[in-house]
């Protein structure tokens, strides 16, 4: 067993293990696919990624994504003192990913690290879409916008709704560096921005739904409901299956969402770090 930095030259044994682990690993599939192994340190989802090896077999990988993300998933508990070695010294802001997996790298760090928010949450699948829309509500595509009121509304999200700290600059990278699959739509009502959700990442079977956020002042009119149904929407259309996280205590979402068809497969686990 070993472990070490992986490159360009793995991708095949790289794609090989995403395509045994796909639901589990669709991060790690599209930010290969958009933008290759090796490390490049201006684009935000470039990252390094370690592989834990099995003689030649690769049976885990540890990705340390320049966002700030570190999303690992291994086939073997045999991984776990290998990652959490290197863990223990990598900085970072967010460990996430199905429970079962980032619950015993947590244990084995969380003595090491400043820990900020430890959020329980549910992996949510949905194979009996159920359409839902609101009377004068239109979608706005975001992706690649520079314009002044839909990058503040963007940033406003980001700090309101998942206390992010990031910049305007920030959010102009992240709307450029989207991949061909990863709409990010904002819902409008007379003129007004109500909501934003997108696509956060990709597989060949499934879209992954993040970033739903609605303003305090808007909430509980449906316009979450609404902006979900229509990114769900178009993933059915592209046929593939949308996928979402959702917070467990998050009732009335939990609630639309399920209203939408989605079903929980899952309990997937977010660790902030301060």
């Amino acid at each position: 067993m070993m472990i070490r930095l992986l490159t360009q030259s793995d991708k095949e044994k790289i794609m090989d293990y995403i395509g045994r682990n796909e639901l589990e690993t669709s991060f790690l599939y599209a930010n290969v696919i958009e933008f290759g192994i090796d490390n490049n340190p201006d684009m935000r989802r470039c990252g390094d990624y370690y592989g834990f090896f099995e003689g030649e077999e690769l049976r885990g990988i540890l990705p340390f994504y320049n966002l700030g993300s570190c999303i690992p998933h291994y086939e073997r508990i045999e991984a776990v003192p290998f990652f959490a070695e290197i863990m223990r010294k990598r900085d970072f802001k967010f460990l996430l990913g199905m429970r079962k997996l980032v619950k015993p790298l947590y244990e084995e760090i969380k003595n090491y690290k400043k820990i900020g928010e430890y959020s329980e949450s549910s992996y949510f699948i949905n194979r009996n879409f159920k359409p839902f829309k609101l009377e004068g509500v239109s979608f706005i595509d975001a992706v690649g916008a520079t314009e002044d009121k839909i990058v503040d509304f963007v940033l406003e999200g980001r700090i309101k709704g998942f206390n992010q700290a990031t910049s305007r600059e920030d959010i102009k990278k992240s709307l450029s560096q989207k991949g061909k699959e990863e709409d990010f739509i904002i819902a409008q009502k007379d003129g007004k921005l109500v909501a934003q959700a997108g696509i956060q990442t990709y597989t060949p079977k499934i879209n992954q739904i993040g970033s739903v956020y609605t303003p305090e002042e808007e909430r509980g009119k449906g316009y979450a409901k609404a902006i979900v149904s229509e990114i769900c929407k178009r993933i059915i259309e592209r046929g593939k299956m949308p996928t979402l996280m959702v917070n467990k205590d998050n009732t009335p979402a939990v609630r639309a969402y399920n209203a939408l068809g989605f079903e929980h497969y899952d309990d997937y686990l977010i660790v902030k770090l301060d």
